[in-house]
């Protein structure tokens, strides 16, 4: 009887096994090959790495330069959009790293906030004293998490209280919780916001 190919009623011929499963190894030291360039990268060895592995130096290259590119327009989009707060009008600042608002009559707050290695990096809310205690700093930070969850960004909070007429730390913190920031390794001693994170309490309230 000629040779067939037939798959066995036990599953696909163990060639065909050996061979996924080797271009699966395949795959997963192409992937630890290009996290260790990365790492050589950072650390200075550009020479090394290029002598050795330009093509995937070039990759890790190509693929910064479009992430830079996708984050800069989220950047973007969300300063666009919380120029547009009900009640308030907003400019942007002359080193584009603040927003400010007023009402009618007053300058009422400003938003600061910068693209820092490739992260919306928020730097604090401030709201004039006589304009405290009337939600402002709800709605303005409300606005941003919803900006920032419409292009799928994550938010760094690096923010110290302002001078001795604002919150304290721990105000500040339990403020910022509200709104689904959290502790995280990747923002040292600052906070982190995950998009559109459950554990934000206004997003819950909908």
């Amino acid at each position: 009887m000629p040779h067939t190919n037939r798959m066995s009623r036990d599953g696909p011929p163990a060639s065909d096994s050996r061979e996924t499963a080797l271009l699966s190894e395949i795959t997963t030291l192409k992937s630890d090959l290009r996290a260790l360039v990365a790492v050589a990268l950072q650390h200075g060895l550009r020479d090394y790495c290029e002598d050795r592995l330009p093509e995937v130096v070039r990759d890790l290259e190509e693929s910064t330069a479009r992430s830079e590119q996708r984050v800069e327009v989220k950047y973007a989009k969300i300063l666009a959009a919380i120029r547009k707060v009900p009640g308030l009008q907003a400019t942007l600042g002359e080193t584009g790293e603040r927003t400010y608002y007023r009402n009618a009559i007053d300058q009422v707050a400003y938003l600061e906030h910068a693209l820092t290695e490739r992260r919306f990096v928020l730097s604090g809310i401030w709201v004039v004293p006589a304009y405290r205690g009337k939600g402002i700093a709800h709605r303005l930070l409300r606005r941003l998490v919803e900006a920032a969850d419409e292009v799928e960004c994550g938010i760094t909070l690096q923010h110290d209280p302002f001078g001795e007429e604002g919150l304290d730390r721990a105000e500040l913190e339990a403020f910022y919780n509200r709104h689904g920031f959290q502790q995280h390794e990747t923002a040292g001693d600052g906070l982190y916001r995950f998009p559109c994170t459950p554990l934000d309490l206004y997003a819950r309230r909908r």
